[in-house]
């Protein structure tokens, strides 16, 4: 299996350990030491940046697009991936939360293959 990045690890770390998994566990899962996890744990993901602005919205709009309830649980998780990189509960971060999130877990699913 390829390694993924820091910042990728990072957020699945910040992820899986909000799933109450502990470093030991999550460790075996990505195949890194439990020192690893424990200073990902200490280093939590920089936030994930937001749209570039009017013009990235209007390139968005014109590919497809996803379109998400967002019922109680989706933005319980969602409000773990902004608390994770500290962002503010705005559509925007929401948006870039999850982002960010689909492309680590495809990046790790991606690298698995």
């Amino acid at each position: 299996m390829a390694a993924m990045s820091r910042e990728v690890r990072r957020i699945v770390v910040a992820h899986l350990a909000s799933l109450n998994m502990d470093p030991a566990q999550i460790a075996a899962e990505l195949g890194v030491s439990r020192e690893t996890v424990r200073r990902d744990l200490l280093n939590p993901p920089p936030p994930a940046p937001a749209p570039a602005g009017p013009d990235v919205a209007a390139a968005e709009a014109d590919a497809s697009t996803l379109v998400l309830l967002l019922d109680e649980p989706l933005h319980t998780s969602l409000t773990v991936l902004r608390q994770t990189c500290n962002g503010p509960d705005t559509e925007a971060q929401n948006v870039a939360s999850a982002r960010a999130a689909i492309h680590a877990m495809a990046d790790h699913f991606r690298d698995q293959a």
